[in-house]
């Protein structure tokens, strides 16, 4: 798991099927040595939000219901700013 900031949405007109209906979204961690990652979100995280990713391949084929699917990463958490002890 790692703490990661959400930078973008990802649009795609050819994606793999198990893909089709979920929210795609770029993901920047905080490590400066790690590169961003495109992410599955179903908990709704906004642009500028921090989040907790996962890499957790099963799980994330687990959530779209294939597992043939090639998703790898996704939100597991959305970390509220007023109880952010980081900040």
């Amino acid at each position: 798991m790692r703490i990661a900031t959400i930078k973008g949405h990802v649009t795609s007109t050819v994606k793999h099927r198990s893909l089709e209906g979920w929210r795609l979204l770029i993901a920047v961690p905080e490590s400066p040595d790690l590169a961003p990652q495109v992410v599955i979100d179903n908990l709704g995280a906004a642009i500028g939000q921090r989040v907790m990713i996962s890499s957790d391949g099963s799980e994330a084929r687990k959530m779209v219901g294939s597992q043939l699917s090639p998703a790898r990463w996704s939100v597991m958490g959305i970390i509220d700013p007023e109880r952010d002890l980081a900040l």
